[in-house]
């Protein structure tokens, strides 16, 4: 665990860029858009002389350089330079009027940020709207078979249009009520995922409808396999491991009830645990042997598989994910659809824990299309309550993303307001 960084008082002379700096007071009693940050000009050393913020703490551990010495060691000549007297009129009111600016700045990024959490909430509703009906459904599937595969057929068809409405397209971060792995957010999830990779490689419309049934249903055998048949003492690991891996089949079984589902969907479904370098199974098919499609099914699930692994310790965030297929597992994939995971998700995908360079932490909460290495992120600021945490745009913000961060390596305060979910859903505006 990371250690709490010991603070030092500062007054505002002996700042200097690369100090990482704690504002005092409350997030409303500056015109910051942060409480904490590193200083990255002297602009900004002015504004917090401007605002009349006679202190500041500084954080050492967190900052480039050393504070300035202290006014009393300096030479006379530079005591004023020091504490800014001296400065002449007309400085003084550039400097008051980009202080005005800065706080005028502030008040239209709070507003952006207000639109911005409507437009998540709608999301939200959206993601749990297909949620349930996935639920519903699927517990319908033993008993009105039919009706369950039309329900799927129904949920594709509006996810494709929402789809296929926009060229680019916005991925936020959405909550659920359960925290846990759940196969419905997983099948929602996988068919998300695929049909995104899909229209990334330009398929059609049709067959993106196919790769998305494919991707809702992929897992649906699960059901003739009872719980206790995983936790019960009384049964080999070969044999448990024989019935689990049949369940691509059992899932063509329920699909062949309804004759309106097309034989690539079943195909899909069937070869979904299937790898290019014939590893997988149930029939150990080589790269030239596989429906391609197949191939952008099986990465999502491996995918998924790695962030939410049933022994949750070993789990990847989704960034180290990505990260890890694409250093050592690349060989069971098909290249094309590798590239177009990452055209389609970015290598910060929404739940990732990620560093900044203006020395403060956050999570990413929303990736556009077109903008992968601009993600809007939620910062970590404890003058600012959570449920107000500045969600900021990279791109306006002229502040660049470092690197990823374990949880672990966090204070458990800062984990706790950015609170990264056990199971980070996401779902597209």
């Amino acid at each position: 665990m990371t250690k709490t960084s010991a603070r030092i008082k500062l007054t505002i002379a002996r700042l200097r860029p690369g100090i990482f700096i704690e504002i005092p007071g409350g997030w409303n009693a500056h015109p910051f858009m942060f409480s904490q940050f590193r200083i990255s000009s002297k602009r900004q050393i002015a504004m917090l002389r401007q605002a009349n913020i006679h202190f500041v703490y500084a954080v050492p551990d967190r900052s480039t350089v050393v504070p300035l010495p202290a006014i009393q060691d300096l030479l006379p000549e530079y005591q004023q330079q020091a504490v800014g007297v001296g400065v002449d009129d007309d400085d003084a009111d550039e400097e008051q009027q980009q202080l005005a600016d800065l706080q005028h700045e502030k008040e239209q990024k709070i507003a952006e940020m207000q639109l911005y959490r409507r437009s998540l909430k709608k999301c939200e509703a959206n993601y749990q709207i297909a949620l349930s009906k996935v639920r519903a459904l699927t517990s319908k599937m033993q008993s009105r078979p039919l009706l369950a595969l039309q329900e799927a057929q129904e949920v594709i068809e509006g996810m494709v249009e929402a789809l296929l409405e926009k060229d680019d397209l916005i991925l936020h971060l959405v909550n659920d009520e359960r925290d846990d792995m759940d196969s419905y957010q997983h099948a929602v999830s996988v068919s998300m995922i695929s049909m995104m990779i899909a229209k990334t490689l330009g398929v059609s419309k049709e067959t993106m409808a196919q790769l998305g049934i494919a991707g809702l249903l992929h897992d649906i055998g699960k059901l003739k396999i009872p719980s206790q048949f995983y936790t019960v003492s009384d049964i080999s690991a070969s044999k448990r491991k024989h019935v689990v891996e049949r369940h691509a089949e059992y899932s063509v079984e329920f699909l062949n009830l309804s004759p309106n589902i097309d034989a690539l969907v079943k195909r899909i479904v069937l070869e979904h645990h299937e790898y290019a370098d014939g590893s997988g199974y149930p029939a150990r098919k080589k790269l030239d042997q596989l429906e391609p499609l197949s191939l952008i099914v099986s990465l999502v699930n491996f995918y998924e598989g790695l962030c939410y692994p049933k022994d949750s310790t070993k789990a990847k965030s989704p960034a180290r994910a990505l990260s890890y297929i694409f250093k050592t597992q690349g060989h069971l994939f098909d290249k094309r659809h590798l590239s177009a995971f990452i055209k389609s998700m970015g290598i910060y995908p929404p739940g990732t824990l990620v560093k900044l360079d203006n020395g403060l932490v956050g999570i990413v909460i929303s990736v556009h299309t077109s903008k992968l290495l601009l993600p809007n992120v939620m910062v970590y600021d404890s003058n600012i309550p959570r449920e107000e945490a500045a969600i900021i745009n990279l791109e306006n913000e002229n502040v660049a993303i470092e690197g990823t961060v374990s949880a672990r390596y966090l204070p458990k305060k800062v984990v706790e307001y950015l609170n990264p979910r056990t199971r980070s859903n996401f779902y597209f505006e």
